[in-house]
């Protein structure tokens, strides 16, 4: 019998769920062969980190902060400066202290929708979700860098910047309830309660951590505000020096 033709055998219900199929990596583990994986087939990386593979997190985290420093460089080179610097470290800070912040209540959540798993699990599910979040925002690198460099509307960087995260957010709020589902969660109500908890704890950080793009005489601000507070008086104070 001639096997040379013969096609590869099915998925099975044992190693795919909601189209993610959990299965050995193949080539090294490496930055950009995680990144490429993360990209094309994440089930790749949790089974690798199942069988207590500790690099691909550690590059997951890496890719993250490669990521998000871009990112924030990027936002920074509106203003140029102090910025140059000051908006990638707040940037990178803010997601790492969303991640930690919101890392408990994530593996409380994700028990009570039936997902049997350690703390290392979950934070490699926290880690796929933000990682490809991150890489996201690096693929819209390009389109920051020319309004960072031909606008001068200070909320129009803003909305720009938020639409990209709120992209980012989607995606990775996927992979995350996908990767979930694959490693046994039987209901996602309580996840996607997180979910939401965990989109207004970042979007928090962005103004705790004030300013990213703009100037100000502080590195980091002195007074209190709630997100909402702050987008629409920095809206209110752009349209009144544009009239």
């Amino acid at each position: 019998m001639n096997t040379e033709n013969t096609p590869p055998p099915l998925p099975t219900a044992s190693n795919m769920t909601n189209n993610m199929i959990v299965e050995p990596m193949s080539g090294p583990v490496t930055l950009i062969n995680v990144i490429e994986n993360l990209l094309k087939h994440p089930g790749r990386l949790l089974h690798e980190c199942r069988k207590g593979q500790l690099k691909v997190p550690l590059l997951l985290f890496l890719s993250t902060l490669i990521s998000f420093s871009v990112f924030g460089l990027l936002l920074g080179s509106f203003s140029g400066g102090t910025q140059l610097w000051a908006s990638p470290l707040k940037v990178t800070l803010g997601i790492t202290a969303a991640v930690l912040i919101c890392l408990p209540s994530l593996y409380i959540f994700s028990a009570l929708d039936g997902l049997e798993a350690r703390l290392g699990q979950i934070v490699v599910l926290i880690l796929t979700a933000v990682a490809l979040a991150g890489l996201l925002l690096l693929g819209f690198a390009p389109v920051i860098w020319v309004f960072s460099t031909s606008t001068n509307s200070l909320a129009f960087m803003g909305f720009l910047a938020l639409i990209f995260w709120v992209i980012g957010l989607y995606f990775g709020s996927r992979l995350l309830l996908q990767a979930a589902q694959s490693q046994g969660m039987q209901s996602s109500a309580y996840l996607k309660t997180w979910l939401g908890i965990f989109v207004i704890v970042t979007l928090q950080m962005s103004t705790s951590l004030r300013p990213l793009l703009g100037t100000a005489e502080t590195l980091l601000p002195k007074e209190k505000r709630f997100f909402i507070h702050h987008w629409f008086g920095n809206l209110t104070a752009d349209m009144s020096r544009t009239r």
